[in-house]
């Protein structure tokens, strides 16, 4: 058997998931992996006498379908191999196939949160994720359905507010030839039934309308299905995970989301914590997007201390997705290899500088020491050595050797 894999670039559409899926069992071959980023498809298939101009031909026949391209690895697997050269270099002792390791950062709260999905990960528990918007919830997903039993299926992730509601049941669901007018001739299987061996990721769960509610909690209750106009359940195998931006309780009090159901979902209620809680963790953070972008091909460049000290003061009320924006925007910005402060635009447009909860309580001056001992402390952790640190951080091994001198830290004892 020889494994191909495959990026396959489309217009989005409801459906054409399955009908690239189909496509691929009909001309025989076996799905080993799929994902989904950006209006690409990306899919490990297993053939024993594979023809690859045949399968394109046969997928170019899918409407929407802008190109297919065999590709030497999965993005699962490219980011892997980045972690684990990552890993290696720094902390030989740690595991390099961890795939928690793509949720950067080194604070205490997200260490905590991330230890509890680990825990979790193994078992079929419902989860539910609790977070603001861009806060990472998706990738705890993933990294929670990759660190389980269900590795070797697929992972099928839904925007349950993305769809129109008419849209959403026969999404979820699926439906049998004629079930209504318009119909697809011989119907669609749906995600729930897609996701058999593997886990359906209900994001924006808070979204889904009461109707639907009540067919997700029989699911949830009596591990079955019934496709639009079916007759007979289908059963189903498939871990569920959701998500919410949302108060569900208070949604509940008001009567918009079912109390039986919530109860169903929040089996393992994990809270994924907002940016502002993890301050010390955005020099890691905005450093990584920097290197990614280098490796895509951009100029290399680094943040000023005055850029740094800008993001740091910011409140972030769009996380770490709002992070990466303006990073990546102050590097199209930028015409040196230095990001400065001025370069450095909130969404928006406009430099939201608030405190972050620090200064309140005290001086500036004591407020900036206390996120300077943090971001040294954090990334002594992460990379192990005075040397490494300095490098990271774009100064001299003098200065991290004086920092900690002044902040009273002792060589080694970095806890």
């Amino acid at each position: 058997m020889e494994t191909i894999k495959l990026r396959i670039r489309f217009n989005d559409r409801i459906g054409i998931v399955l009908d690239v899926s189909k496509a691929l069992f009909n001309y025989g071959m076996n799905i080993l992996a799929l994902q989904l980023m950006n209006n690409m498809m990306f899919v490990e298939i297993e053939d024993a006498y594979p023809d690859i101009m045949s399968l394109v031909n046969e997928l170019e026949s899918v409407p929407n379908l802008l190109s297919v391209e065999r590709i030497n690895d999965m993005p699962y697997q490219s980011r892997e191999k980045q972690i684990e050269a990552i890993i290696n270099s720094i902390t030989p002792n740690d595991s390099p196939t961890d795939v928690f390791g793509e949720i950067m950062g080194e604070s205490d709260v997200l260490k905590k949160t991330i230890n509890l999905a680990r825990q979790v990960a193994p078992t079929d528990s419902t989860i539910l994720l609790k977070g603001e918007s861009g806060t990472g919830k998706e990738l705890f997903a993933r990294a929670i359905h990759f660190a389980s039993r269900r590795r070797e299926k697929v992972f099928v992730p839904l925007n349950c507010g993305a769809i129109p509601e008419n849209l959403l049941e026969s999404e979820l669901f699926g439906y049998v030839d004629g079930a209504f007018s318009g119909a697809k001739k011989g119907g669609r299987v749906g995600l729930f039934q897609f996701a058999c061996g593997g886990t359906i990721f209900l994001d924006e769960i808070s979204e889904l309308p009461a109707s639907l509610q009540v067919k997700l909690l029989r699911i949830l209750q009596e591990g079955r299905v019934r496709p639009l106009g079916a007759n007979e359940e289908l059963i189903l195998n498939c871990r569920v995970i959701t998500a919410t931006n949302r108060n569900i309780e208070e949604m509940i009090k008001n009567g918009l989301f079912r109390e039986d159901l919530y109860y169903r979902l929040n089996v393992i209620p994990i809270q994924i914590p907002p940016l502002r809680q993890r301050i010390g963790d955005i020099p890691l953070l905005s450093e990584n997007y920097l290197y990614k972008c280098c490796q895509r091909g951009d100029q290399c460049k680094r943040l000023s201390r005055a850029a740094l000290e800008k993001l740091l003061s910011y409140h972030w009320p769009g996380n770490v997705r709002e992070l990466e924006n303006v990073v990546l925007r102050a590097l199209h910005f930028s015409q040196e290899t230095e990001i400065e402060a001025e370069q450095i635009v909130f969404d928006g447009g406009i430099d939201n500088v608030v405190s972050t909860g620090i200064a309140d309580r005290t001086s500036l001056k004591t407020a900036a020491l206390r996120v300077e001992k943090e971001i040294i402390l954090n990334t002594l952790k992460m990379q192990g050595s005075i040397r490494k640190t300095a490098q990271a951080l774009g100064v001299s091994h003098t200065t991290i050797s004086n920092k900690l001198k002044k902040l009273g830290i002792k060589d080694g004892n970095y806890n």
